[in-house]
């Protein structure tokens, strides 16, 4: 890894954690991790579908969005997604949509556990239902630790989206997982706050890649299982 991509990584992993002591007001540490980690999650995966779909409809010149809107798309972007994905995230539920709300003031926390639910729901039946279940079940939306009415859960949660927005998690370098390595960072640094080690709920990505290609020498992983989320968020 050169100099300037550990710059930007060590950059990246001090804003993070600085932004998540600053969010979490007087909730601890551990408890405000899953609020968080689940919304560098969300981040990850919506990204990844708008790169997917870029990608998909370039040679048919049309957007994400008006690919949805026309029935005959849908259906063949859905059945693309999944199966190279194993889940989708609707054009209206896509992250950068949710910073516009944010920006001009209409997100509410009620909003974003419908983007859950429809992430959720989009890998029934799939063969990336059993990594997906339980994934989001910690971040706990309605949890009086946000606050005690909407409006309040609705505010701390738009913070953080518009935290993560103001970060660059960009590298040129693609065979550097940057925003794999800075959730692991956070990982860590939240298990240290709770008097824990990160070993104790967590396994650092390269021992648990390691122990499943050694099980599984002749398969593909799927496009999911190698990140550090899941090895994270399954626990």
């Amino acid at each position: 890894m050169d100099n300037s991509i550990q710059a930007h990584q060590k950059e990246l992993c001090n804003k993070l954690w600085a932004m998540a002591n600053a969010l979490r007001g007087n909730m601890e540490a551990y408890e405000f991790k899953n609020y968080i980690l689940g919304m560098i999650f969300y981040y990850y995966l919506s990204d990844r579908t708008e790169k997917y779909m870029a990608n998909l409809l370039k040679d048919d010149g049309i957007s994400y969005e008006d690919a949805w809107a026309d029935e005959e798309y849908k259906e063949a972007v859905v059945e693309e997604a999944l199966r190279d994905l194993g889940f989708i995230i609707e054009p209206q539920f896509l992250f950068r949509k949710m910073v516009k709300m944010v920006e001009n003031r209409s997100f509410d926390i009620e909003f974003l556990q419908k983007a859950i639910n429809a992430l959720m729901e989009s890998t029934l039946g799939n063969d990336s239902q059993e990594d997906f279940d339980g994934l989001f079940s910690d971040m706990q939306l309605d949890s009086t630790k946000l606050g005690h009415t909407v409006k309040d859960r609705s505010a701390v949660m738009a913070k953080i989206i518009a935290s993560l927005d103001e970060i660059n998690f960009g590298v040129e370098d693609t065979k550097i997982d940057v925003l794999g390595n800075a959730y692991e960072y956070l990982i860590g640094q939240f298990a240290a706050t709770a008097g824990k080690k990160a070993g104790e709920f967590y396994t650092p990505s390269g021992p648990a890649e390691l122990l499943c290609r050694l099980a599984c020498p002749n398969e593909h992983d799927p496009p999911w299982h190698s990140l550090p989320q899941f090895q994270y968020l399954q626990r």
